[in-house]
């Protein structure tokens, strides 16, 4: 669980891919097409042979697969692996993944938290951006207690983010910085972006550091650092990927990755937790449920299919072309004490905000 944990600690929620349609396990088509096609199709429609016959899930004809996130970004590709995997597994079943970001997800979360289709056939495939969006207000239910969750998939960002400063800058580590903020409280400035997993880092910093600095909305990633090379920010949290690009120039020095343990990809690049400051370690994670009324039978049903998942060379190659990885099966059990894990350093960060 250990080498799992360190895999899949990370804090970014917003990635984007090159775009790809959407559509049912191995066919290409459009979000308008694939909606129609579920809803038109008799979901209740019981899958033939003798293995449909005895096992739990899935038993329906179609299976909708609803990820709150735009097409083409990295938790819609996440669906669809998944969704092609599972039509390779179940051929008699169409899995089909429908993309509605409406509200900032939060039409796509009622979907699936209101739906009647308690036999599995309506999903939610997402991640713990939700956790975040129940802090912030945007989002009035809870993960854990509105719906029923079934399993993780991987992070979101397995590299996570790592705490930067400009090149030019005094502070040579993660000592150095928490020094200043203590020796003159307030004063220090990091860009956040309003409801995202880069404000929570800052909260989840303020509260292990018990010190105090300003928090200014610097805006996306790429406009943050502009800020911080700019000397309008002492420092930032930036995603490993672009903090690293920076650090080869010597734009930017790199004080420590907020993970448990040391990146394979960035060996060199401490953790914060080994410099004395622990809780940075934020997990971003895909995440499946099903509404409330789903019995913990189908959910368990759900979360199985993920132990040959990660066991498929397809779906290995696919997760390794996005530069995310899903090493090992995690059980439901498991998956769960995971997110609730997040849910509790989430909770730490939200009270230094003020949520």
């Amino acid at each position: 669980m250990k080498k799992m944990l360190s895999v899949m600690l990370a804090a970014g929620l917003v990635l984007g891919l090159s775009a790809c349609s959407g559509g049912s396990a191995g066919t290409a088509t459009t979000g308008a097409e694939t909606k129609t096609e579920a809803k038109t199709e008799d979901k209740t429609a019981e899958t033939t042979g003798s293995e449909a016959g005895e096992r739990v899930w899935p038993t329906t004809k179609n299976v909708e697969i609803i990820c709150p996130a735009s097409a083409g970004g990295l938790t819609d590709s996440a669906a669809r692996i998944w969704a092609n995997y599972l039509g390779t597994q179940f051929p008699d079943t169409n899995f089909i993944v429908n993309n509605d970001n409406t509200g900032n997800g939060t039409v796509a979360m009622e979907t699936v938290r209101n739906s009647q289709d308690t036999d599995g056939s309506t999903l939610l495939f997402y991640n713990t951006g939700m956790l975040i969006a129940k802090y912030t207000g945007a989002y009035q239910y809870s993960l854990l207690d509105d719906f029923n969750f079934c399993t993780v998939g991987y992070a979101t960002n397995p590299d996570g983010f790592i705490l930067c400063v400009a090149g030019d800058s005094k502070y040579e580590n993660v000592e150095d910085l928490v020094n200043a903020m203590k020796a003159e409280p307030g004063k220090l400035v990091t860009g956040i972006q309003n409801g995202s997993t880069r404000q929570f880092l800052a909260g989840a910093m303020k509260a292990a550091t018990e010190t105090d600095f300003k928090m200014v909305d610097s805006g996306s990633e790429a406009d943050t650092i502009t800020a911080l090379l700019g000397g309008n920010l002492d420092f930032a949290f930036v995603q490993a990927g672009n903090a690293t690009q920076y650090a080869q120039t010597g734009d930017m020095k790199l004080l420590g990755i907020c993970q448990a343990e040391r990146s394979e990809n960035y060996p060199d690049v401490p953790t914060i937790a080994e410099q004395g400051v622990e809780g940075m370690d934020l997990n971003a994670l895909q995440i499946i449920a099903g509404p409330k009324g789903m019995s913990d039978e189908i959910a368990e049903a759900v979360a199985a299919t993920m132990e040959g998942y990660a066991k498929d060379e397809t779906v290995q190659s696919s997760l390794s072309n996005m530069k995310v990885s899903y090493p090992e099966y995690v059980d439901r059990t498991a998956s769960r004490k995971l997110v609730e894990d997040t849910n509790a350093s989430f909770a730490e960060a939200a009270k230094a905000l003020g949520y």
